[in-house]
């Protein structure tokens, strides 16, 4: 009897492996959401930033931009792109999100920013790139792109600007 029982449940549990995932996206950008991390030292706070096109306007990109520390939560301000010397300053949407996780990483601050897409292009030819977060501990500036050096967050506006330019 044991035996049919095991039977039965290992036959509902391969019939729910093997159903296939459908989806009924129809546009491809709509799939895209990429997050990175900057270029950090082992003992500095490493910022990451998750990028995906705005769903209400294709003509603009989400950042969620969050900070994880064991010690502090941070008020996050505006966003400082540093291109080549050229700065583009961008402020968040709303208020900072203050979240508790775990143990291990206790204290997750988030806040969310709009930029235009047109700042993909800017990135394009970039020589250097920096980052500087405003918070209410200090700003907080860390490497996206030299040439060389590529942060995670630098490989991830690439596939963006490819996807663009198709």
């Amino acid at each position: 009897m044991k035996k049919i029982i095991v039977l039965i449940g290992l036959s509902f549990t391969l019939a729910a492996c093997a159903t296939p995932v459908t989806s009924t996206s129809s546009n491809s950008n709509d799939l895209i959401a990429t997050a990175g991390s900057l270029t950090c030292k082992a003992n500095e706070l490493c910022p990451s930033v998750v990028v995906e096109w705005d769903k209400q306007n294709k003509q603009q990109l989400k950042l969620d931009v969050a900070l994880t520390s064991s010690y502090d939560y941070y008020d996050i301000g505006n966003i400082i792109f540093t291109i080549d010397g050229k700065t583009f300053s961008y402020a968040p949407i709303g208020p900072t999100q203050q979240k508790y996780i775990n143990r291990l990483i206790p204290k997750r601050s988030s806040n969310t920013f709009v930029i235009p897409s047109s700042f993909l292009y800017e990135l394009r030819n970039a020589k250097n790139v920096d980052l500087a977060i405003d918070t209410n501990k200090g700003v907080i500036k860390r490497s996206v792109y030299t040439p060389t050096q590529q942060s995670m967050l630098y490989h991830n506006f690439a596939q963006l600007i490819t996807e663009l330019t198709r």
